[in-house]
């Protein structure tokens, strides 16, 4: 990707035109390329890969006048991802080679082109019963689209060892559930969700989700795994006044197999919840709480 946007930010800085030159000039040929689009291939913060998005190319080497090849040469092979394997949505928080064939399964139906987007902001709520058992989480997802016309993603879920399953996915506002496998070897489930409205390069969108659990056995933490760098996020443990633990604490892992590090203890309050606040997770940590009964 690299290589396609050092060639283009080059050319377009010795045409001496500006972007919105550049998309006038294409338009004046029959391409519509947003601004946004063409700002993330300068900078490489995409690449194009749709059919539509090569044709563009090839007239943005027209338009500023380099040499037939000059810029989709550089593109190299279409890398081999649909819409399952884009995992900054698809798939978050999931390592298994097991979810990303269920996530094929669902590109393979009508062969899903990815439109890359990434998480900016993430809240999950656990909910515990007065069982210690987990009911469910909330999630409250911030997405932006780094291509123009982004109109689901993919997510997942997987069990924890005593879980008798992965439970449901249901979408809440601003989206709804589409297409859902599941894998009761691995215990986890992956769900197409389907946004409200086609996103444009740039665009944002709230997505809400709420995952009902299917425990068998009293719960003891709460994490999240990251792929990519998210720049917020908040993960909250909500406990029933019936079953509040004697202590809960943060932890963090470099990786998903790395070495347990303890954030510190964590504060229950009067609302007999606690929470975690996390700037800049890195890709490939994770990050939760534990708690103990006694």
């Amino acid at each position: 990707m690299q290589e396609f946007a050092e060639a283009l930010a080059k050319a377009v800085e010795a045409s001496g035109l500006s972007l919105e030159r550049i998309q006038h000039h294409l338009e004046a040929r029959g391409v519509q390329v947003s601004l946004s689009t063409l700002s993330y291939w300068r900078r490489g913060r995409s690449r194009p890969e749709r059919p539509e998005s090569l044709h563009a190319v090839a007239v943005l080497e027209e338009v500023l006048g380099v040499s037939d090849g000059a810029l989709t040469g550089q593109l190299g092979a279409r890398r081999p991802r649909g819409r399952w394997v884009d995992r900054a949505t698809a798939l978050e928080g999931i390592w298994q080679e097991a979810a990303l064939d269920l996530g094929r399964a669902i590109a393979r139906v009508d062969h899903l082109t990815a439109a890359p987007a990434r998480y900016l902001t993430v809240r999950d709520v656990t909910v515990i019963g007065p069982d210690r058992r987990e009911t469910e989480m909330r999630t409250s997802a911030v997405i932006e689209a780094f291509e123009d016309g982004v109109d689901r993603i993919l997510v997942s879920r997987t069990a924890d060892l005593t879980d008798r399953s992965a439970g449901e996915i249901h979408a809440l506002k601003s989206c709804r559930l589409g297409r859902v496998r599941r894998d009761e070897e691995h215990k986890l489930i992956v769900a197409e969700v389907i946004l409200d409205r086609v996103l444009r390069a740039g665009d944002t969108a709230l997505v809400d989700l709420r995952y009902t659990s299917d425990p068998g056995a009293d719960s003891f933490t709460a994490d999240r795994s990251f792929v990519r760098l998210l720049r917020d996020y908040v993960l909250e443990v909500e406990f029933h006044p019936d079953a509040v633990p004697v202590r809960c604490h943060g932890f963090s892992r470099v990786s998903a197999d790395g070495p347990l590090v303890d954030g510190g203890e964590l504060w229950i309050g009067s609302s007999a919840a606690a929470h975690l606040v996390v700037r800049e997770a890195q890709p490939g940590s994770v990050h939760g709480i534990r708690w103990e009964w006694q």
